[in-house]
């Protein structure tokens, strides 16, 4: 196994090439956490070429350090895969790292991925239209709407 990791505009690249194991995958992920704590860079986009798919991402302790890496609700982490096998796998890990609150993501393309990676603007839009869904009042079932204004009138 191969790996480096570079900071880009906003994020880190972690690239990992021809891993065989899930021992290699704690080595490398150990490193980004590394990368991260030293960098300060909440952003990372993983990307893992010429590797075996890892399914078994929970018994290896591989998504206990994708949450490290994620710590905080600003911290996102995209991954990319070279072959539909390691996309697959991505997808299943993004789905367990998300179910456990990590802002995880699998793409296709690096375009996709960086896309996401500098948007800042998400997670606060969804946040501020949820606190505004949050603001207004349920109506009870049954209950019907008061009308508005002096000239309303309600016939029964």
């Amino acid at each position: 196994m191969k790996y480096s990791i570079s900071t880009e505009s906003g994020f880190l690249k972690a690239d990992m090439l021809d891993r065989e194991t899930a021992e290699e995958t704690r080595i490398f992920l150990h490193a980004v956490v590394s990368a991260i704590i030293n960098l300060r860079c909440p952003r990372v986009l993983i990307s893992v070429r010429l590797s075996r798919p890892l399914f078994t991402v929970e018994r290896h302790g591989v998504l206990k350090l994708l949450k490290r890496i994620a710590s905080d609700p600003t911290h996102k982490i995209a991954l990319l895969g070279d072959t539909v096998e390691l996309g697959m796998s991505h997808d299943y890990v993004s789905l367990l790292g998300r179910q456990q609150g990590i802002s995880l993501r699998s793409f296709q393309t690096e375009a996709q991925a960086v896309e996401w990676l500098k948007d800042r603007r998400r997670g606060q839009e969804r946040r501020q239209a949820e606190q505004a869904v949050a603001r207004v009042p349920e109506r009870r079932h049954g209950e019907r709407r008061k009308p508005q204004g002096p000239d309303s009138t309600v016939s029964r």
